[in-house]
């Protein structure tokens, strides 16, 4: 994970007792599977739905945003609407 995080201090990310938003988005947007397994264990659902609600559904590409809304387990009609919502903003940039 410190190759995502290349501008923080190892020493500093460990000891941090909550997990930054630019951390949890950049695991999700752009982690391996070993990352995001401990993005899951250290933040934990709750958390990771929390920040998907306040910012990451705005962000995330689609494909990403789907499969971090399953794992937050966030129901399945606002899961779509999210993710319809992505695949707009994402389109827009295309032109």
């Amino acid at each position: 994970m410190l190759d995502l995080m290349w501008e923080f201090d190892p020493d500093s990310l460990a000891a941090l007792t909550e997990l930054p938003d630019a951390l949890i988005e950049r695991v999700m947007a752009r982690g391996r599977w070993d990352d995001m397994r401990w993005l899951l264990a250290t933040a934990g659902r709750e958390r990771l739905r929390s920040y998907l609600e306040r910012r990451g559904a705005r962000v995330l590409p689609p494909r990403e945003l789907r499969f971090w809304l399953f794992i937050a387990r966030v129901p399945e009609p606002q899961a779509t609407a999210w993710v319809r919502s992505a695949r707009e903003r994402e389109a827009a940039w295309k032109g």
